[in-house]
């Protein structure tokens, strides 16, 4: 009888622990199934697509150009060499292929506040105006932070360790700061955007521009990251770890400026469970 009632509390047990995380997979289908949560899915997933078959091709960790002699000549040579020969085109794609692959889910939460103040025969057209605002920002940034792994690399070359390593080093320092953190809890910031005419289309623009400054200011060392990649696999991996860090100080509510640990408890719950739901997803 013992037995029997145990095992009774076990199976209500297990069928309340399916119950839950039904639920939980029912609220996240519900979240995601929300404008324009399947537009940005749709575009992250071309965008990673698109890395996949052409990412060898115009990933921007090619753009390193290898050159020999002493260190400071080899360095300056290689970054002559680079901006001789390497297409601005060239640039301009590997970047927006990153951006699109890695940026679209973070901004979940600015384009549904377009949509949602937005009138429903004006809500496409506010989305276009917000990103490409936002695009262009980023867009700006890319010569930047391509010449800026340029002189990394000559540094890290100097002080014989992996420009990689290098890399990570600064981003958990930027991490931690207190700067960062202002610019992550202005990434939050949802302003008033007019209804009709061009005061619409004006405030969509400033809106995306706005964010965008202050998305540079809290992602710029996270991107370091996996341009520094020289292998391809290494690449990916480094965008999808980096872009999943993103996404989780995003899901964040806004905290005091102060210097934190580079990577919170709260971020790495975060990040557990966004691997947990995947995990009950795939069975």
């Amino acid at each position: 009888m013992r037995a029997s009632r145990s095992n009774g509390s076990v199976f209500i047990g297990r069928s309340s622990d399916v119950t839950v995380r039904g639920g939980r997979l029912r609220a996240v289908y519900s979240l995601l199934a929300d404008p324009p949560w399947p537009t940005l899915i749709i575009v992250t997933l071309c965008g990673w697509g698109a890395m996949l078959l052409f990412g060898r091709e115009l990933a921007l960790s090619s753009l390193c150009v290898a050159a020999t002699g002493a260190w400071y000549d080899q360095g300056l040579r290689s970054l002559r060499a680079m901006l001789a020969f390497v297409s601005p085109l060239h640039v301009a794609l590997s970047w927006l292929l990153m951006l699109t692959a890695m940026m679209t889910p973070i901004l979940a939460g600015p384009l549904h506040h377009v949509w949602v103040r937005s009138l429903a025969r004006r809500r496409w057209r506010a989305l276009a105006v917000f990103t490409a605002a936002y695009l262009a920002v980023w867009m700006v940034m890319a010569p930047v932070l391509v010449l800026g792994v340029a002189a990394l690399r000559m540094f890290a070359d100097a002080i014989f360790l992996p420009v990689s390593v290098l890399a990570v080093v600064i981003a958990l320092v930027w991490q931690a700061t207190p700067t960062k953190q202002y610019c992550l809890n202005h990434c939050h910031w949802l302003p008033r955007i007019g209804v009709f005419g061009w005061s619409a289309d004006a405030d969509c623009a400033r809106f995306g521009f706005v964010n965008g400054l202050w998305c540079v200011g809290t992602c710029w060392a996270l991107m370091l990251v996996p341009i520094t990649a020289t292998e391809m696999h290494v690449h990916l991996a480094l965008m999808a770890g980096v872009a999943v860090i993103m996404v989780a100080e995003r899901l964040q509510p806004a905290r005091p400026v102060r210097w934190y640990f580079p990577f919170s408890r709260a971020s790495g719950r975060l990040v557990w469970r966004v691997l947990g739901w995947g995990r009950q997803a795939g069975r």
